[in-house]
């Protein structure tokens, strides 16, 4: 396989600015659990190819979400994490299928689109509550998983869905980081099985993920300190700016 060729060619610092991105990243996805991989995404495009990106963002958000676990480990809902995992897990697996279907140019575009529609989509969504009847659980879970397995960014599906069930502040961090964890390392398994992920591919997942420990620890200490407005506005530049790199990617000529 040959998806990391252009990885080795990456110099020192071209890698020290992926590792700068995935720190910053972690940082701002840790202060409400939205954006860290969707900022990562579009800056690994380039390294990896359009086919690695998720398989390699898989790796790194398994690690970006362990330290947010650790971090807020104390305030994490695990009766919640079961009944949220139970229906997503059979849907991950499908969009992980989805997504080894895909052709590139294909899978460009569906991701670029996504990153540009998650933005009125998160909005929606945090106007609606979520009621959080046995069916809404079953139903958001299900809609999260296939496309957390087939999509970066997931999680602005899942969000309203905790605040509904009555997370609020680290407890909602500290769930969506387990919920999270979870899918990355089922997403890891089925990429692996489907020959996406190679030994290159799972050590710059692996090393990009590395870098995003340290931002749990200053999300933490920013939580309390940065304007949500702030914050939402970094967010939705950064998202917009990635689902425009990936749209070009995919119509740009093979």
């Amino acid at each position: 396989m040959d998806m990391l060729s252009s990885f080795g060619a990456v110099s020192p610092a071209q890698f020290m600015l992926l590792g700068f991105i995935a720190f910053a990243g972690s940082i701002i996805g840790g202060i409400s659990s939205f954006g860290a991989g969707l900022i990562v995404t579009p800056f690994l495009m380039p390294v990896v190819g359009v086919k690695a990106v998720v398989p390699v963002m898989a790796i790194a958000m398994t690690l970006g979400n362990l330290s947010r676990v650790w971090v807020y480990r104390h305030q994490i809902d695990r009766r919640i994490v079961l009944r949220i995992m139970i229906p997503s897990l059979p849907c991950v697996v499908a969009g992980t299928l989805l997504y080894s279907y895909l052709p590139q140019s294909e899978l460009a575009m569906l991701i670029g689109g996504f990153l540009l529609a998650s933005i009125p989509l998160r909005r929606y969504m945090a106007r609606r509550a979520v009621t959080p009847t046995p069916g809404a659980v079953v139903g958001v879970s299900g809609l999260f998983g296939l496309i957390s397995g087939a999509l970066p960014g997931g999680g602005v599906v899942l969000m309203p869905l905790l605040l509904g069930l009555g997370l609020v502040r680290g407890a909602v961090v500290g769930t969506d980081a387990l919920i999270g964890m979870s899918v990355n390392v089922v997403k890891t398994v089925m990429f692996g099985r489907l020959d996406l992920m190679s030994p290159d591919l799972f050590l710059a997942g692996l090393l990009i993920g590395l870098c995003m420990v340290p931002g749990a620890y200053g999300a933490r200490w920013l939580i309390d300190r940065m304007h949500v407005k702030i914050h939402t506005a970094l967010v939705e530049v950064l998202v917009i700016g990635s689902g425009v790199s990936f749209i070009w990617a995919g119509l740009a000529p093979a």
